[in-house]
């Protein structure tokens, strides 16, 4: 067996189904996996569900417990005990995996012989997963370096071993982040801890009504485990230094991403925020003082005030930090945030320092070509400071190579109160061989000394063309096409830039106007202004301006009048190849089909025949197609 899959179920009938077929359907053979449903004492149809589906289905097993346990700890233990997999890995009732999560999560772990192995998360309906740790896939992360702290849910691949060898259980004694005190233990005796990243393996659902993550839980039980964490850290065998720093990583997670997040707004009444504080003040002195140099310095002023038993200030400093562009001044090219509830501490200026709590704050209102140009306008502002500061911002654009990672800048042709235009000149993007491949666009924002540059494009107005549309240019060594695009992961403006060779068409022809369309299928083609169907006859260019350029989703029509190519052509005897291209002749347009023929127009002419006589008869012009290739004849 390669997977025990354990999940605890309790009042679960509208939502188990959905997670049981999400693992009844997966890509791993059904024998080489096991579902392990623990019913704690439903009191609705949830062990009618789980029965009908172990009917069915040969992998699952039920267990039926006896009394509730009232929280999910004691299920999960009861599964643990009788996993027969190499694997186990934890879901809850109300979430699914992705189809090819097993076999994924398996094979990868495997390969890497990890202890434990994060699969990336996926939120639905809003419910908000961890990121940070899953930009990259790495078979071997360190604990105390990378983000990994940041999840502390148990919805991981843990090796069955890891868990039975050590005596790793979920605590059943508390009834608040337990599943953090058991992720903990596993991540301190776990040998190589690893991370997928290149699939969406669990999905994490949000539904209606009150999530257990935001449930209220008495502050004793809810610091009782985070002093339960910080005891683990002390046991473990790392060394003192590291676990100093895992201890700051813990607080950094637990201030910013847990219940004592803001606790003293959160706490309405000031009796419930004294009796927070004191159970948040115990937890706090059996963290060493040593670790308060490595965390985040808003964490470490919140410390400053938790060891100095300064409800007070602690309530003071949160509110003002709510309303931080109060506080916020550029001072020597960086942004230091003056907290009034500060002034009777000595705090260094570097303490003050908020660079990193800052970000540029955009919207891309359109983005558009133009001629030879991509235009991109929009708005953008640093998020710590006020309206007024914002105006004196000075902006430049940054093209950045990809590869290369060489820096093209871009000054705003508009830049009016936080709004601008910039115009990306594509001839100048793509002006030698090393500009091919992909360049990210970034807008850099200067107020007085302090400098921030960000990527943009994740929040835009609909973007009016299709993913597909591209510029295509020419500058004097090759055609390229210059392709404007968002981003997989982060939703960024990117503009990828390709040699261009040909490119298929479809004919049409309106024989009263003389109008000629070529109509390429699947792609939107953005020329510049005054562009030209070249004709190559292998003795002569003719060119001929495009009357209309028609643009409707997924696909391009360009026309032109005939006219001038045939009173250039009267004179073609029999049958020439001819090859069209836009602008330039090193772009070729070829024949999507084989064997059209297009009657250009019919003219009398008088023709010879034996020696003296002549002969009027009636002569039709001829585009026709062969292998992607064009002939005029007549």
């Amino acid at each position: 067996m390669k997977i025990s899959i354990a999940i605890p179920v309790y009042n679960s009938e509208d939502l188990i189904s959905e997670c049981l077929d999400s693992l009844v359907n997966q890509t791993m053979p059904k024998e080489d996996y096991e579902i392990i449903c623990v019913d704690d004492k439903s009191t609705d149809s949830s062990l009618d569900i789980l029965n009908q589906y172990k009917q069915k289905y040969e992998n699952i097993v039920v267990v039926e417990r006896t009394e509730n346990s009232g929280g999910p700890g004691a299920p999960r233990n009861d599964a643990i005990k009788i996993a027969k997999g190499e694997y186990i890995l934890f879901v809850d009732s109300d979430d699914y995996l992705g189809s090819e999560a097993l076999l994924r999560w398996y094979n990868f772990s495997k390969e890497n012989q990890s202890d434990i192995t994060l699969g990336k998360l996926k939120g639905i309906n809003g419910r908000g997963v961890p990121k940070s740790m899953f930009k990259e896939t790495n078979p071997d992360v360190d604990l105390v370096d990378s983000k990994i702290v940041f999840t502390l849910g148990p919805q991981k691949l843990f090796k069955a071993s890891l868990l039975k060898e050590n005596h790793l259980t979920f605590p059943t004694h508390i009834k608040a982040a337990e599943d953090q005190v058991f992720t903990m233990n596993a991540y301190l005796k776990a040998k190589k801890i690893s991370v997928s990243a290149d699939y969406d393996y669990y999905y994490l659902v949000k539904r209606d009504g009150e999530h257990m993550s935001v449930a209220y839980v008495p502050p004793e039980n809810f610091y009782g485990a985070m002093e339960d964490i910080i005891s683990a850290i002390k046991a473990s065998d790392l060394e003192e230094e590291r676990k100093i720093k895992l201890m700051a990583v813990f607080l950094n997670r637990h201030f910013d991403f847990s219940r004592t997040k803001n606790v003293t707004i959160k706490m309405k009444k000031e009796e419930e925020r004294a009796e927070w504080f004191q159970y948040l003040s115990s937890f706090i002195h059996a963290v060493p003082e040593e670790a308060d140099q490595f965390v985040l310095p808003h964490i470490k002023l919140r410390l400053l005030f938790i060891r100095n038993n300064d409800l007070q200030g602690l309530s003071q400093y949160e509110r003002e930090e709510q309303d931080i562009k109060k506080f916020c001044t550029v001072h020597e090219g960086n942004l230091i945030a003056r907290y009034p509830s500060l002034e009777r501490y000595q705090v260094s200026e570097d303490l003050l320092k908020v660079n990193y709590k800052n970000k540029l704050e955009h919207y891309l209102q359109n983005i558009e070509f133009s001629d030879r140009v991509l235009s991109i306008q929009g708005t953008i502002k640093h998020k710590l400071l006020d309206d007024e500061t914002n105006k004196n911002q000075s902006l430049t654009g940054v093209l950045v190579h990809r590869n290369t990672k060489a820096e093209k800048y871009i000054s705003p042709v508009s830049n009016d109160n936080s709004t601008f235009t910039f115009e990306c000149l594509f001839d100048e993007i793509a002006s030698a061989e090393e500009d091919l491949g992909v360049w990210d666009f970034f807008i850099e924002s200067s107020v007085d000394s302090y400098k921030l540059r960000a990527r943009v494009g994740n929040n835009r107005a609909p973007y009016k063309y299709s993913t597909k549309a591209m510029y295509l240019g020419h500058n004097a060594l090759f055609v390229y096409s210059a392709r404007p695009y968002f981003t997989m992961n982060y939703d960024n403006l990117s503009i990828d830039i390709k040699k261009h060779a040909y490119t298929e068409a479809e004919l049409s022809y309106e024989t009263e106007t003389k109008d000629l369309s070529f109509i390429f299928s699947g792609k939107q083609i953005c020329l510049p202004n005054q562009s030209k169907i070249i004709v190559n006859t292998g003795q002569s260019e003719i060119s001929l301006p495009i009357k209309r350029v028609d643009l409707v989703p997924d696909s391009t029509k360009l026309t032109i009048n005939v006219q001038g190519l045939l009173d250039q052509l009267s004179n073609v005897k029999k049958e020439r190849l001819v090859e069209f291209a836009i602008n330039t002749s090193n772009n070729k347009i070829s024949a999507k089909e084989d064997n059209q023929v297009i009657i250009l127009d019919k003219k009398n002419a008088e023709q010879s025949f034996m020696l003296f006589f002549r002969k009027t008869v009636e002569v039709q012009y001829k585009l026709t197609t062969s292998k992607s290739k064009f002939y005029f004849q007549y």
